[in-house]
C-alpha cells in the first residue's frame, strides 16, 4: 500500500483476439464450455486477482473477505428481487471484479492521521481519476476476462447485453461525496428528496429529530452518481446494476451493529495507514519525544472523531436508501411484494444509528477516564484496542 500500481495490470492491457493466443493452443480450448461454467470461470479470474492484489499491496478492508461477504448480501438481495438465474450470474461477476483495482496515492508521511487517497473513478469527469480510475480499470479488465470466455470459447457465451450491464455495475459503483456548503458536512434536512423521503417513510423524520437532539445534524454524504442519476430521470437501471450498488454501500441497512462497526474499523485501518500501520503504532504506544506525545494525541483524535462520524454516515445511507425506493417507484421498477421483501432485507439503519452512537459516547467516555488514570500512552492502548488495531 502507499505506492500506484498501474503496471500490475499491464497482462490485462493485451488486445483479446485469436492473435493473443500462444503457439501450439488450441484455437478454442473452451469449446462446448456452459454459461454456468463461464461464470465460474470469470469469478474465480476475479477473486484470484482480488487475492493477489490485496496481499501484495497490504489492503486491510478491500480484501477478498469484502466480495465475499457482498455475494451473500447479493444472494439475499436477488431472492428479494426475484431476478432470473442469469441475471444472479452477471451482478456475482461484478461483485467479485469491482474493487480489484485500488491504485492509491500514499498518506503523508509527516501528518499522522493523514489518509491514502484512492484513485476513484469510472466515467469522464469523475475525480479524481475519470477514465483512468479504480472502478474503470476494474470494470475495463472484468470485461476482458469475459471477452477471453467468449474467444476461448469461439461462440457469444456472454452476450454484449450481459457485458454491458456488468460494467454498467462496476461504473456505478463509483462514489461521490457531498461535504455541505462549510465542507463540515451536509445537513439531513436540507436534502434534495428529504419531504418527499419523509413522507414515503415517516419514520425517517422520527429518526432524523431525535438525532437532532443529540445534536447529529449533518455529516458526510457518500452517494453513487451513475446510479442516481439515471433514476432521477425516471430511467430504469438494470436489477443487476441495483444489487452491485445497493450491497456495495448498503452494510448499514443489511447488517447488525457489530458486524458494521467491524467494517467500519477495517475501513479506518485500511485509509489511516500512519495510525494503523505496525510500526506507526509501535511508536504512538511506546514513544516519549514530544512529536511521539503530540502525534498520540492527534491520532486519538483522529479515531474517536471517525467512531462519531459513523451515526451520520448511517443517517445519510438511511435516507439515500429511501430516496432510491422513491425513485424505483416512481419510474414503475419496484412495487408491491418486491419493495415489501427488499425493506425487510434493509432494515438495520435505525439500529445502527443507535449502535454507532452509542460505541462512540462509551468508548470516548472510557478514553477519557483511562487517560485520567493511566496516561496517555494506556488510553491509546485502550482506543486501539477498541478498534481492532494489532498492538
Amino acid at each position: 500500500m502507499g505506492e500506484k500500481r498501474l503496471s500490475s495490470n499491464m497482462s490485462y492491457e493485451e488486445p483479446i483476439t485469436r492473435e493473443t493466443q500462444k503457439e501450439g493452443e488450441a484455437p478454442h480450448p473452451l469449446e462446448g464450455v456452459s454459461f454456468e461454467r463461464a461464470v465460474e470461470k470469470t469469478i474465480s479470474d476475479g477473486d484470484r486477482l482480488m487475492k493477489e492484489y490485496s496481499r501484495r499491496e497490504n489492503r486491510v478492508f478491500h480484501t477478498i473477505e469484502h466480495p465475499n461477504s457482498l455475494h451473500e448480501r447479493g444472494k439475499k438481495m436477488a431472492d428479494a428481487l426475484g431476478i432470473s438465474r442469469e441475471s444472479r450470474n452477471i451482478a456475482d461477476i461484478a461483485i467479485s471484479w469491482h474493487d480489484v483495482v485500488m491504485n492509491v496515492e500514499p498518506a503523508n508521511p509527516e501528518k499522522v492521521s493523514a489518509t491514502i487517497k484512492r484513485n476513484r473513478g469510472a466515467r469522464e469527469g469523475d475525480a479524481p481519476g475519470g477514465v483512468r480510475g479504480n472502478e474503470a480499470e476494474s470494470a475495463r479488465m472484468m470485461e476482458r476476462s469475459m471477452r477471453r470466455v467468449n474467444l476461448e470459447a469461439g461462440r457469444e457465451v456472454f452476450s454484449e447485453h450481459q457485458i454491458k450491464t456488468a460494467f454498467f455495475a462496476v461504473e456505478a459503483t463509483y462514489p461521490g461525496v457531498e461535504l455541505g456548503k462549510d465542507f463540515k458536512g451536509a445537513v439531513f434536512k436540507e436534502y434534495s428528496y428529504y419531504d418527499a423521503v419523509t413522507s414515503q417513510n415517516p419514520e425517517i423524520r422520527r429518526i432524523v429529530d431525535d438525532l437532532e437532539k443529540k445534536g447529529v445534524t449533518k455529516g458526510a454524504l457518500f452517494y453513487q452518481p451513475h446510479l442516481e442519476a439515471p433514476l432521477e430521470k425516471g430511467e430504469r437501471v438494470p436489477e443487476e446494476v441495483l444489487i452491485m450498488v445497493l450491497d456495495d454501500l448498503g452494510g448499514a441497512g443489511m447488517i447488525g451493529r457489530e458486524e458494521f462497526a467491524e467494517e467500519g474499523d477495517r475501513e479506518f485501518r485500511e485509509l489511516y495507514v500512519n495510525i494503523s500501520r505496525p510500526d506507526s503504532t509501535r511508536r504512538l504506544l511506546e514513544g516519549d519525544g514530544e512529536k511521539d506525545k503530540s502525534d498520540r494525541g492527534e491520532a486519538a483524535s483522529t479515531m474517536l472523531g471517525w467512531l462519531r462520524s459513523q451515526t451520520s454516515f448511517v443517517a445519510w445511507q438511511m435516507l439515500r436508501f429511501e430516496k432510491i425506493m422513491y425513485l424505483l417507484r416512481g419510474n414503475g421498477q419496484i412495487t408491491g411484494d418486491k419493495e415489501v421483501k427488499l425493506r425487510g432485507l434493509v432494515s438495520h439503519f435505525e439500529d445502527n444509528i443507535h449502535g454507532t452512537s452509542e460505541r462512540a459516547e462509551e468508548t470516548e467516555k472510557k478514553y477519557a477516564e483511562i487517560k485520567d488514570r493511566k496516561g496517555d500512552k494506556a488510553a491509546f492502548a485502550y482506543l486501539a484496542r477498541a478498534m481492532h488495531i494489532k498492538i
